[in-house]
């Protein structure tokens, strides 16, 4: 709870959540849940169906695995990765990334998004 916080997690389906300003979380496993009420956090995530919810303002959130999605207040940043099966390679390929402002209008805050068509979409 407190500011500056440095949190790490590898493991499968990890819960963090701070609410320091200036945390800096990261999560490698799958399935990771992240939430930070803290303003200028850094969160970020290369584990397949990460959900990362950020109610603090200017806060950077970066979620790079398949399936993942984020949310976030106004002024803050989002960068999602889209993956697709490669038949040839036999397996998930990045095809698109994309970092969008949460601006309230194009992208609404406290709202998840994931990337699809190489869009910012809505989700539950």
């Amino acid at each position: 709870s407190g500011n500056y916080a440095q949190i790490g997690s590898s493991g499968y389906s990890a819960q963090i959540g701070s609410s320091g300003d200036s945390a800096q979380i990261g999560s490698s496993g799958d399935s990771a849940q992240i939430g930070s009420s803290g303003n200028y956090a850094q969160i970020g995530s290369s584990g397949n169906y990460a959900q990362i919810d950020s109610s603090g303002e200017d806060s950077v959130i970066m979620c790079a695995g398949f399936n993942s999605r984020a949310k976030a207040k106004r002024g803050s940043w989002i960068t999602l990765a889209e993956w697709k099966r490669d038949e040839i390679k036999g397996r998930y390929v990045p095809i698109c990334v994309k970092t969008e402002q949460v601006d309230g209008e194009r992208i609404k805050e406290d709202t998840f998004y994931q990337l699809i068509d190489g869009e910012f979409k809505e989700v539950e």
